[in-house]
C-alpha cells in the first residue's frame, strides 16, 4: 500500500499537474501569467497521465478513476471515519450565521439539513411544482422566437442562466427574479456570478499563506461587499417568502412551516435558499449551453432528437415531465452532456480522515476529491470519449463503464435536486427541438478551449440563431 505524502512513494512524477492548480489563477489574472492555457490543455494533460491519482497543491490530490467516486462520496459504514467537506465550503457559506444544505461540514448535522428537504424533492413534489417549471419555460421558449431570428440570434449562455434563475426563485424563494420578462439578467445574478469568482480566488489563495496575506488586503468592494449583498437580498426574500400563504409549494414549504414554529431559524433559511439558486441555477444552466453546443456540431445527434420529439408530440402544451422521461433518445442525449461537459468543473472538495483510495493510503488533513471531467473523459471507461455520442447510452453492447460519469456526485452528499435537474432540462430541450430549428452562429466555435475553469465554469458567448421548424 502507498501512502501519498510518506516516504513509500515517490510524486515526482505528479509534479506537472500543479498545471490544472495554475489553470484556476490564469482564469483570475487572464493574460499575463499563461495565456495560451485552456482548460482543456490543463485537464487532457492530467487525462493522458499514468497514474490516477495527481497532486495538485501542497496538501490537495485529485483522484482520476471510476472506483474512486464511491470510496470518497460514497455512504460509509458504522465503524468506518467520516468523510467531511472540506474548508472551502466555509467560504461558498459565508456571509450566513447559519450553516446550510450545502456548507454543513458534520455530516450528521448535514444529514439533519438534508431531511428538510426530502418532501421537496420527491416524485410527489416534482408533480406539483410543474405549472410553476412550465410557466416559466414556456416564457423562455416564446422569447427564443421573438428575440434569436435575427442574424446574431441569441446568446444561449445567458439565456439558459435567466431561465434556470427565474424557475430557482420560484422555487427557492417563492418569486422570479423576472429575468426572461425583463429580457436581461437580475442585477443579483450579476453579484452572484462575482461573488463565485471571488471564492475561487480566495480558495487557491487559502492554499498560499503569503497570498492569502495579500489578498485580505484586497479592497471590500472585491470580496465582502459582493458577498453581503448576496446574503442581504437572500434575507430580504425570505423575509418576503414567509409572509406569503404557508400552503405555497416550493422546495422551502417544510422549511418556512418550521421556521413559523421556531424549529429553524429565518438564517437558515436564507441560507439554503441562496445556496439552491446558486448551485442548482448556475450547474443546470451550463449542462444546457454545453449539451446545445455539442448536439449542434453533432448533426447526425440533431436529426435523431428532432425525429423522436416531433414525432412524438402534437403541440407544445403535450410536452410533460412524464412524457419527456420516457423518450429514450433525449435522455440519451441529457447523459451525454452531463458526461462529456459536467457542470461541477474541479470536483468536491472533502477532508480526508485518514482512509485507502485505491490502493493508497491519504493521511489525516489531506483535501482530495475526484476530477469527474477527467474521469468521464479517459478511454479506460469510454470509447471515443472526446467525442459526443448518445447512443453509448442505449446500445446493449456497449462496454463503457457508465459509473465512470458522476455529474451529481453519489452517496449521501450527492445532489438533491437531480430528478428536478433531469426534468427541467428535459422539458427545455424538448420544447425548443419541437418547436424550432436551430443553428449555430458560429458553426465553428471551439467552446471547450474557450472554457476557463474556477469552481464552476466561465463560458464564452453561444450564439444561436432560431426559425420556426420547418416538418
Amino acid at each position: 500500500m502507498d501512502t501519498i505524502f510518506g516516504t513509500n512513494r515517490s510524486v515526482k512524477q505528479l509534479g506537472d499537474v500543479w498545471i490544472a492548480r495554475l489553470e484556476s489563477w490564469n482564469f483570475q489574472v487572464r493574460e499575463p501569467i499563461l495565456p495560451e492555457l485552456s482548460v482543456g490543455l490543463a485537464l487532457r494533460v492530467v487525462a493522458t497521465l499514468v497514474c490516477h491519482v495527481f497532486r495538485v497543491g501542497p496538501n490537495e490530490l485529485s483522484f482520476a478513476s471510476a472506483t474512486s467516486f464511491k470510496a470518497i462520496y460514497g455512504t460509509r459504514t458504522a465503524g468506518e471515519p467520516k468523510v467531511t467537506k472540506d474548508a472551502f465550503y466555509e467560504m461558498f457559506g459565508s456571509g450566513f450565521n447559519e450553516a446550510c444544505l450545502g456548507s454543513e461540514k458534520d455530516p450528521r448535522k448535514a444529514g439533519n439539513k438534508r431531511g428538510l428537504f426530502s418532501a421537496a424533492f420527491s416524485a410527489k413534489a416534482l408533480s406539483e411544482q410543474e405549472v410553476i417549471i412550465q410557466h416559466c419555460i414556456d416564457q423562455f421558449i416564446e422569447k427564443l422566437g421573438v428575440l434569436g431570428s435575427g442574424p446574431q440570434g441569441v446568446d444561449m449562455v445567458k439565456w439558459y442562466e435567466m431561465v434556470s434563475f427565474d424557475i430557482l426563485g420560484e422555487m427557492a424563494f417563492g418569486e422570479t427574479f423576472g429575468c426572461i420578462e425583463a429580457e436581461s439578467p437580475h442585477y443579483w445574478l450579476d453579484i452572484i456570478l462575482g461573488h463565485m469568482l471571488i471564492i475561487t480566488l480566495m480558495d487557491n489563495l487559502r492554499r498560499y499563506p503569503l497570498f492569502l496575506a495579500a489578498a485580505k488586503a484586497l479592497p471590500a468592494k472585491w470580496t465582502s461587499s459582493l458577498r453581503n449583498k448576496q446574503t442581504d437580498y437572500s434575507r430580504e426574500k425570505v423575509r418576503r417568502r414567509l409572509e406569503k400563504d404557508a400552503d405555497q409549494r416550493d422546495f422551502l414549504t417544510n422549511v418556512a412551516n418550521k421556521v413559523r414554529n421556531g424549529e429553524v431559524s429565518a438564517e437558515e433559511m436564507a441560507a439554503h435558499s441562496s445556496t439552491i439558486v446558486v448551485a442548482g441555477g448556475e450547474t443546470t444552466a451550463t449542462v444546457m449551453a454545453s449539451m446545445t453546443v455539442f448536439l449542434l456540431q453533432s448533426p447526425q445527434s440533431h436529426e435523431k432528437l428532432k425525429r423522436e420529439i416531433r414525432g412524438r408530440f402534437e403541440s407544445l402544451e403535450d410536452i410533460d415531465i412524464t412524457t419527456t422521461g420516457q423518450l429514450p433518445y433525449l435522455q440519451a442525449v441529457i447523459k451525454e452532456g452531463l458526461r462529456i461537459f459536467p457542470a461541477n468543473s474541479q470536483g468536491l472538495p472533502r477532508r480526508s480522515p485518514g482512509m485507502v483510495v485505491d490502493g493508497h493510503f491519504v493521511p489525516e488533513g489531506t483535501e482530495f476529491y475526484v476530477s469527474p471531467w477527467t474521469v468521464a473523459h479517459d478511454e479506460q471507461y469510454f470509447h471515443d470519449p472526446m467525442v459526443f455520442k448518445p447512443e453509448r447510452w442505449l446500445d446493449p453492447d456497449c462496454t463503457d463503464v457508465k459509473e465512470a460519469s458522476q455529474p451529481f456526485s453519489l452517496g449521501p452528499r450527492g445532489c438533491i435536486g437531480k430528478s428536478f435537474a433531469y426534468a427541467q432540462m428535459s422539458l427545455e430541450l424538448a420544447k425548443i427541438v419541437w418547436k424550432y430549428d436551430m443553428e449555430l452562429v458560429n458553426p465553428d466555435l471551439d467552446y471547450e478551449a474557450e472554457c476557463r475553469m474556477h469552481f464552476m465554469w466561465h463560458k464564452p458567448k453561444v450564439n444561436i440563431r432560431f426559425s420556426q421548424r420547418k416538418i
